[in-house]
């Protein structure tokens, strides 16, 4: 699939973008230890990014407005913090 040019508002401003399909991704978590005890994993996955038309950082690389969603797992948690188990949920 191709790049598509379209416009969108950003900031109450009209640009113009591109929108470039994932070739391939690799997505990793991140992992977080919490003051009250619990551990976290967390990762990004992106599920669009939009290239604006003439916009470049300090470098010279183009800039990209990246689409995504958090995809969150929490491995463990103190006792103290834990709620009985939902029997519909098994």
């Amino acid at each position: 699939m191709s790049e598509t040019k379209k416009k969108i508002k950003l900031l109450g401003a009209e640009i113009t973008v591109y929108d470039v399909p994932i070739k391939s991704a690799s997505e990793t978590f991140g992992e977080y230890e919490l003051e009250d005890g619990s551990k976290v994993r967390v990762k990004f996955v992106a599920s669009s990014f939009l290239r604006i038309e003439g916009e470049y950082g300090p470098d010279g690389r183009p800039l990209y407005l990246v689409f995504s969603a958090p995809a969150v797992n929490v491995l463990d948690s103190p006792v103290s913090l834990m709620h009985p188990p939902n029997k519909s949920i098994q």
